[in-house]
């Protein structure tokens, strides 16, 4: 394999171990079909409306509140920006340390704000309400490192376009949230679970995960090549929307993978979600608002992967008028083969002249990069051909269903700190149901749907066409009308 770099006895080694999954990966798509063109994805029609948000429950905290919630409560009167900042604060005070969340705050500059805030009228929909950013996206002179000893002391200038769109809307930035390094892998180490501490929080979005489930913030931002949004959403209790591959721009945000990487937005609930997705994709509300569909009009498929979880959300969108058909998805191994080719590969070339320079990285991701620079241009060609067949599979089920319930993740919960599954990487472990979305570009919504019988958080997720997030947040949010899974509180 070669991967032009001086294969020393240390990177031999990486590549014993890393190579065979690039390898099997290339022969698991060998002979499947690939075309070169695409039918567009079916667009959704089912209309969706907004209806005006008026209700704030009742809570013990201010940092109990959704970010729908909190806006409303704060253009009332009855809560101020610094009243709510300062409730996250101290969460953020008596949780971090069990929870490593966030790599570093921003409270002094967050407190002038909301002080400011509080003496302004309302700038936005967001005005007034705290905000945690991943470790990959840009924020003016504050540190965005990577989670990486690579990146240590890098000061960006200027807000990534998101972050900017987030302010413009009257948000807060309170500090930076843990991630994977690179974003490559997804257990986010550094991060504990706030169910239980000795229980993974995923990734690599896990500290904006984590941080969301411990009430520290109402919102956050995350990023998505392979699942790094849904995954952590899964496993901490929360919701996450990844939406369609371009809609979101990326300017100021770290490229993993260049044709899989998105931006999206944290929150405990699909109408947060949806609230900060229409501010990230520049289309902010003049209200708060939340999505409402008739559901009468809405076809479910469900997987032939779904597991009673599913089975049990799908009972509850029935009984509010769903049609539910019973799906086989496209190959979900050659999906994930075709996608594991292809981000290996585009990894590698976007870390090639930092692996030249000699820059280190932790081991597993050291051999993931090394060894994606061996794919072959012929095999990367073909995981594209690939890819393009699938895109094409997932187009003709979208035709015959409005919308894909799947589960988010295979395994519901693993230990703190453990880097493979049964001799296997966390990636492929994790990643099956994740990948379908990556690798289409379509969107989906990860939410939760209950727990396991040893107390830990389980999701599902809802996939669609192309710009089809309103919809998909419409019908989360009247599954999160029946449910309360998405209001548990952790006993972090």
């Amino acid at each position: 394999m070669d991967i032009g770099l001086e294969l020393t006895p240390e990177r031999l080694a990486r590549l014993e171990w890393a190579a065979p999954f690039v390898t099997a990966s290339v022969a698991a798509i060998a002979e499947a079909e690939g075309i070169d063109d695409v039918p567009d994805s079916p667009r959704t029609t089912i209309p969706v409306r907004d209806e005006p948000c008026s209700v704030v429950p009742e809570v013990t905290e201010p940092y109990e509140l959704g970010v729908v919630e909190a806006a409303v409560a704060i253009r009332r009167g009855q809560l101020l920006p610094a009243e709510l900042l300062a409730s996250c604060l101290t969460r953020i005070e008596r949780t971090q340390p069990a929870l490593g969340a966030f790599v570093r705050l921003t409270d002094d500059a967050a407190r002038t704000q909301a002080d400011l805030a509080g003496q302004q009228p309302p700038t936005g929909v967001l005005h007034g309400i705290p905000f945690a950013a991943k470790d990959l996206i840009d924020t003016s002179n504050v540190a965005t490192e990577y989670g990486s000893a690579a990146f240590v002391g890098r000061v960006p200038p200027w807000d990534a376009t998101v972050v900017s769109r987030i302010r413009s809307a009257g948000g807060i930035l309170v500090g930076k949230t843990a991630t994977h390094e690179i974003a490559y892998g997804v257990s986010t180490p550094a991060v504990h679970n706030p169910w239980h501490p000795d229980r993974m929080a995923s990734g690599s979005s896990g500290g904006s995960a984590a941080a969301l489930a411990a009430r520290q913030v109402p919102m956050a931002l995350g990023t998505d090549t392979g699942g790094s949004l849904r995954l952590p959403s899964a496993f901490c209790g929360t919701s996450a929307i990844r939406p369609t591959f371009g809609l979101i721009p990326r300017s100021g945000v770290m490229t993993l993978s260049a044709s899989f990487d998105v931006v999206g937005p944290m929150a405990r609930s699909a109408r947060d979600c949806l609230m900060l997705l229409r501010v990230l994709a520049g289309d902010p509300p003049a209200e708060l608002v939340s999505p409402v569909v008739d559901l009468r009009q809405v076809r479910v498929g469900l997987a032939d992967v779904a597991t009673q979880h599913e089975v049990a959300v799908a009972e509850t969108l029935r009984s509010l008028g769903a049609q539910i058909i019973e799906v086989t998805l496209p190959s979900l191994p050659i999906t994930q083969a075709a996608a594991s080719v292809l981000v290996f590969a585009e990894a590698a070339a976007e870390f090639r002249q930092h692996l030249k320079r000699g820059a280190e990285f932790t081991e597993d991701i050291q051999a993931f990069l090394e060894a994606g620079l061996g794919v072959p241009v012929a095999d990367f060609l073909h995981a594209q051909r690939v890819r393009n067949a699938i895109k094409r599979d997932y187009a003709n089920l979208l035709g015959e269903v409005d919308v894909l319930l799947l589960p988010t993740s295979p395994v519901t919960e693993l230990p703190h700190g453990v880097s493979s599954h049964d001799g296997v990487p966390l990636i492929p472990v994790l990643t099956p149901y994740t990948f379908p979305a990556s690798l289409t570009g379509l969107p989906a919504i990860a939410f939760p749907c209950g727990f396991s019988r040893s107390g830990m958080p389980v999701g599902a997720q809802l996939m669609g066409p192309a710009h089809s997030e309103t919809l998909l947040a419409a019908v989360v949010d009247a599954y999160q009308q029946e449910t309360d899974w998405h209001t548990r509180i952790p006993p972090v």
